[in-house]
């Protein structure tokens, strides 16, 4: 597989990490009990927060290459629906660990003032609702942000 051009990388993230970031941000402030501040700037700054720690994970973590190969461990097709989910599972799993990890922090540490532990403690009380919450919208947007990246390209 080669490397996608920026073209490709940038309309690829626009159109995934938005919708990912804003998933995030909003299911962390209801899966930690923190609804009441939806309507916040709270929610813009963790959406923006969201959005570039994405945008970071996607620049240095080869995330093409984990969503195609580790389908080809199990010996499934890559491009088929069990391998859509199967590459998924560690894609998604990267993106909940590190960008839930930075979200608590700033939102617990930073703006909360909490002891050190407590943000550590909080990610691990959202990790699996974000997980599956992020699972559903990496399937939902992945083939939407694919195709506008390679019409964007082909142009």
């Amino acid at each position: 597989m080669e490397k996608p051009s920026l073209k490709f990388f940038v309309v690829f993230n626009l159109v995934m990490n938005i919708p990912l970031a804003t998933a995030m941000s909003v299911g962390g402030m209801i899966f930690s009990g923190n609804s009441d501040k939806l309507l916040t700037p709270a929610l813009l700054v963790n959406i923006l927060l969201g959005f570039v720690f994405a945008c970071i994970v996607n620049a240095v973590f080869p995330i093409p290459l984990i969503a195609i190969n580790f389908p080809k461990l199990f010996k499934v097709d890559p491009e088929s629906v069990p391998g859509r989910i199967l590459g998924n599972v560690p894609v998604v799993l990267i993106f909940v660990i590190i960008i839930g990890l930075v979200m608590n922090f700033v939102n617990v540490q930073v703006f909360g003032g909490a002891p050190f532990p407590a943000f550590l403690f909080a990610f691990l009380g959202t990790l699996i609702p974000m997980y599956i919450l992020c699972f559903v919208v990496a399937m939902i947007f992945i083939p939407i942000a694919q195709g506008a990246a390679g019409k964007a390209c082909a142009q």
